[in-house]
């Protein structure tokens, strides 16, 4: 019997067509960077008083521009000089507010050192895989691909941790992916990497540091491809872990790109801003596989990052009850490309996982 990976995880994906690149939420272009524009008070003003005088025919002189300027005066036709209201007094001095921080703007954040396998090789097939040693920690990676019989390769090691080589699916984006070709550390479908400090109580973690270099080789202005670049993250509801593939917990996804797709299933905030997290965030949730799912996806591309995961689990805590939970264990950490057409070069450059 031939092993499937995940043989079930996006199948309720909902897929945009016909989309600009970095696609938002909505399924249109997005600005890669959102700036914020600092906001200016404006000064008081109060209008000069209005003078009168009768003498043969009202005359009224009314008070000049606002903020401080003198009032003007004229003559009654028919009477003494009418005298004009008293000087207006403008307000203080409008002074500016502080600079609006836009999506954290102000923030930057690490993650551990990214790094390549010390092995090269390749990898074909819809289930190749193999273990790996970079950076003195083990790292599983695998083809993993479960959508579609079409002919996919990669390459691993090197000036890359992994490439496609070959990728001749063209799914129509109606559901799920071909597959997922990715790395992981932790447990998953009976495959385990050593030293990975999994799984972990959601409420024992003190910081989850990652980072990922990826590059598109092209995919991103071909046209026609149809992908992300995504962690997956799974929970457990045991301390021992899952052994099969679906968790026993729920999901949690940071893509950092998405072409032509969206997470499933609905849009729950747009622009949504995390603690200590550079970056506008669209989060989306809903239930795959009877679990629930979360997932933030960063608004424009973002193709290097370093960052803690474990703040993405805390908001997800905080501010979406259900989503997460504070009783499950984190049991593996993926990161690789969902592909439904296309992306036959992207490239993971480097990646690191380290669960303290």
């Amino acid at each position: 019997m031939k092993l499937r990976l995940l043989s079930n995880r996006w199948s309720t994906i909902v897929i945009v067509s016909a989309v600009a690149l970095g696609c938002g939420a909505s399924g249109s272009a997005v600005p890669s960077a959102q700036g914020g524009n600092a906001t200016v008070n404006t000064g008081g003003s109060t209008n000069g008083g209005t003078g009168s005088n009768s003498g043969g025919g009202a005359n009224t002189s009314v008070g000049g521009p606002t903020g401080g300027a003198q009032n003007s005066t004229s003559t009654s036709a028919a009477g003494n000089r009418a005298t004009g209201g008293s000087r207006a007094t403008g307000g203080m001095p409008g002074t500016g507010g502080a600079p609006i921080i836009t999506c954290n703007s102000n923030l930057t954040s690490t993650g551990c050192t990214a790094v390549q396998p010390s092995q090269t090789g390749s990898l074909s097939g819809q289930f190749g895989t193999v273990n790996l040693t970079a950076g003195s920690k083990q790292y599983f990676l695998q083809v993993n691909e479960w959508g579609s019989t079409a002919a996919q390769s990669l390459t691993y090691g090197g000036s890359v941790f992994f490439k496609m080589t070959q990728q001749q699916a063209a799914l129509s984006g109606s559901g799920a992916p071909a597959g997922y070709p990715s790395v992981f550390i932790g447990s998953n479908s009976g495959h385990t990497t050593s030293g990975s400090g999994l799984p972990k109580a959601v409420s024992s973690l003190s910081t989850v540091l990652t980072t990922w270099n990826w590059a598109d080789n092209g995919a991103m202005t071909d046209g026609t491809s149809i992908f992300n670049a995504a962690y997956d993250v799974w929970f457990s509801t045991n301390a021992g872990g899952d052994s099969g593939s679906v968790p026993s917990g729920g999901y949690l996804m940071v893509w950092l790109y998405a072409q032509n797709c969206q997470p499933v299933p609905s849009l729950k905030d747009a622009g949504h801003t995390i603690n200590g997290v550079p970056g506008c965030w669209d989060v989306w949730t809903g239930t795959n596989n009877g679990r629930p799912v979360i997932s933030y996806v960063h608004q424009g591309p973002l193709m290097s990052f370093g960052f803690d995961l474990n703040l993405f689990i805390k908001d997800a805590l905080a501010n979406y009850p259900g989503y997460m939970q504070n009783s499950w264990y984190l049991t593996n950490i993926f990161s690789g490309f969902e592909i439904w057409k296309g992306g036959a070069a992207l490239q993971s450059t480097s990646f690191c996982a380290q669960v303290n």
